[in-house]
């Protein structure tokens, strides 16, 4: 039997202004999955993570994880003081 998956996209896609920036994304990540997201400026690697973190959505598609399981998206520029550290701020 195969694990239950930790985090599904099925047939996700965003458009701006009728410009699609993805369209008909799958993607599986199993227990134990190693992933990067890489992609050039504009992208939209960050995009795709509010969408998977539920701050953003999508035009078309679901996102499915288990219920007990928690996602959180720190952004890459933190509105913070110089003072806190990354772990502070994720923390």
């Amino acid at each position: 039997m195969a694990p239950t998956p930790l985090l599904q996209l099925n047939n996700i896609s965003l458009t701006f202004g009728g410009n699609p920036l993805f369209s008909d994304l799958d993607l599986v990540i199993q227990p134990g999955d190693r992933l990067a997201l890489v992609g050039r400026n504009g992208s939209g690697k960050s995009t795709l993570m509010k969408i998977i973190a539920g701050q953003q959505k999508a035009t078309r598609g679901t996102v499915q994880h288990p219920k007990d399981t928690v996602i959180a998206y720190l952004p890459q520029h933190l509105l913070t003081e110089d003072t806190c550290t990354v772990f502070e701020e994720t923390s």
